[in-house]
């Protein structure tokens, strides 16, 4: 007899209850409901909600900074290595909308430590704006916030979308941000010498 495991279900159910209820509005006996599993089922895999959840967190987030990692990896300037992660992020807002949602939630008192020493899709666009500046590519902001202002923008913009507030579709959004983000990253002289 073949027993399949219980655990990429209480995963799924996890997931679309703490972007729709979050992780404090959930518990421990909805996620079982949604998974269709005991209660007990969850404690064989995680010791608490909150070891779910930041299993949860660090594990989307690890994915989608691989996942933009491999696209910038696929450039060599830094402008089109940011073209390249920002158009990676757009993908995960229009293809795994759970996961991208989870990952742009508030960060509550509960939540505010999972990310703290997880891989993000930050970290990977803060080195790539590091990078550039090096090279002298890219102008001298502080590349955290320029990264924290590209994820924003882009998070904004997938919300907006799905609010029905932008109302054409999400990748057609895509170029116009990623000009926007361009021009206040790279120097005035290099974007007059490239025109």
């Amino acid at each position: 007899m073949i027993v399949h495991s219980k655990r990429p279900d209480i995963e799924r159910a996890a997931l679309r209850l703490f972007v729709t209820r979050g992780v404090r509005g959930t518990t421990v006996r909805d996620i079982a409901a949604d998974a269709g599993v005991a209660e007990g089922t969850l404690y064989r895999h995680w010791r608490s909600k909150r070891d779910l959840a930041r299993a949860l967190f660090r594990a989307s987030a690890a994915a989608l900074a691989d996942d933009v990692r491999r696209a910038a990896e696929a450039e060599t300037t830094a402008s089109a290595k940011l073209v390249a992660a920002i158009g990676a992020l757009f993908r995960a807002a229009r293809d795994e909308t759970l996961l991208y949602e989870l990952l742009v939630l508030p960060p509550s008192r509960d939540t505010q430590d999972f990310m703290a020493h997880a891989e993000s899709p930050a970290k990977v666009l803060a080195a790539i704006v590091a990078e550039g500046q090096r090279r002298h590519e890219l102008g001298g902001i502080d590349p955290r916030l320029a990264a924290e202002c590209i994820m924003g923008a882009v998070n904004r913009v997938a919300i907006y979308r799905r609010l029905g507030a932008l109302p054409r579709r999400l990748a057609q959004y895509e170029q116009e941000l990623v000009g926007a983000l361009l021009a206040g990253l790279v120097p005035l002289r290099r974007r007059r010498a490239t025109a």
